[in-house]
């Protein structure tokens, strides 16, 4: 089901502060945009199920009004 009737429109953050980005998921050694959303609390659900992806290798949360990361976690063993 689409917003506009099947009509092709624009997908993608609609302007949500957060920004979520993954290493090693979905493309490998690459840095991958998961997703966006307006408040911390849904980007850290975001980022701690998306560490749990197979070959995730860490993820991070990205303030877009500030323009500043906000926090980065590893995922498995460092080695």
């Amino acid at each position: 089901m689409t917003h506009s009737g099947g009509k092709p429109h624009a997908v993608g953050d609609r302007g949500q502060r957060y920004e979520v980005v993954a290493n090693g998921y979905p493309k490998r050694d690459s840095e991958n945009v998961i997703g966006w959303t307006s408040d911390l609390k849904g980007a850290y659900r975001m980022m701690s199920a998306i560490l749990t992806a197979p070959g995730c290798t860490s993820a991070r949360i990205y303030d877009r009004l500030e323009k500043r990361g906000v926090i980065k976690r590893y995922a498995g063993w460092l080695r």
